[in-house]
């Protein structure tokens, strides 16, 4: 299922930019699965159904069926069962595509939480795509909550080893933003 969520934001990322038409629901694009074939068809039609929202630009409906999809898998098989884990991946990426960042932050970095509680070898990716989405948010009380949330992951998996090339500036950069806010925070009530 992960190559069929890389590909439907491929595709999606490529289509929204040039084609965002409100056309009917049985206007739907063909697309063709692009979903792993030991995925059940159910998982698979719903990731279909989602990418071809994208594609056309109904950000909206793809975010509804994406959290319905998330909320499906997470309560029957659990949130850390690998098909949930991917549809929460797939729904905060529509959720950055509706430019509701926060949204995508939270559930990047949940995504991230429970993988790097794992140990999943994809931990560090999802870090970094969590780190992506939070670079977005606009409410300083939110940069630096989650900042100090992603700064604890990096920390969590450098304790396991080294960081993927470039983790470490991308941490180094979250830490000084934060520390900066943080920093104006205590200074705000003295001026």
């Amino acid at each position: 299922m992960a190559t069929a969520i890389a590909r439907a934001r491929a595709t999606a990322t490529a289509a929204t930019a040039r084609d965002r038409s409100d056309a009917p629901p049985s206007d739907l694009p063909p697309v063709s699965s692009g979903v792993d074939v030991d995925v059940p068809g159910d998982i698979a039609e719903r990731v279909v159904r989602i990418n071809a929202l994208t594609v056309t630009g109904r950000l909206d409906e793809a975010f509804a069926e994406a959290t319905g999809l998330r909320e499906s898998l997470s309560g029957a098989a659990g949130a850390g069962h690998p098909y949930a884990l991917e549809a929460r991946a797939l729904e905060a990426y529509v959720a950055h595509l509706r430019g509701d960042h926060r949204q995508a932050t939270v559930l990047a970095l949940s995504v991230a939480r429970i993988r790097c509680g794992a140990g999943d070898e994809r931990a560090p990716t999802e870090v970094a795509r969590a780190a992506a989405a939070w670079q977005l948010l606009d409410d300083e009380r939110a940069v630096v909550v989650h900042g100090r949330e992603l700064l604890g992951m990096w920390d969590g998996l450098s304790r396991r080893g080294p960081l993927p090339p470039g983790h470490t500036e991308l941490a180094a950069q979250v830490r000084a933003l934060v520390e900066s806010l943080e920093a104006q925070r205590v200074l705000a009530p003295l001026a």
